[in-house]
């Protein structure tokens, strides 16, 4: 029989998962909520994505991407910015990321730290 050690019985439920279940249950009860859990998307995938998610897998596109993204996907990002707002953004500042929990840590990390704050009203 498989055992595992103690600990594993402290890890518990992760909090993304508890704050849906919350925001889920106050809509139930017709409470107005914007939930910043776990972005479920609330439509269907368009059959454009879909397609072109199952060629790529056919293709051999699959296992692990770099952290930052793969660079088709940054230079993309890269053109629909300039196209959009008229700015030039290198893709090598390009981030992509697998969800909101990387950039609303980033985006806090990088505008509200002590350090951050020292540096910008010195």
């Amino acid at each position: 029989m498989l055992t595992t050690v103690d600990a594993f019985g402290r890890i518990g439920e992760e909090n993304a998962f508890a704050v849906l279940a919350r925001a889920t249950a106050l809509a139930a009860e017709g409470r107005d909520i914007i939930n910043l859990g776990i972005g479920q998307p609330d439509f269907r995938t368009p059959e454009h994505i879909v397609e072109a998610a199952i060629k790529a897998l056919k293709d051999g596109a699959h296992g692990y991407t770099p952290s930052v993204g793969i660079l088709p996907l940054r230079e993309a990002v890269s053109r629909d910015l300039n196209r959009r707002y008229g700015v030039e953004v290198d893709p090598n500042l390009v981030m992509i990321v697998p969800g909101g929990k990387v950039t609303m840590c980033r985006s806090a990390r990088r505008t509200a730290s002590p350090s951050r704050r020292r540096r910008r009203w010195r």
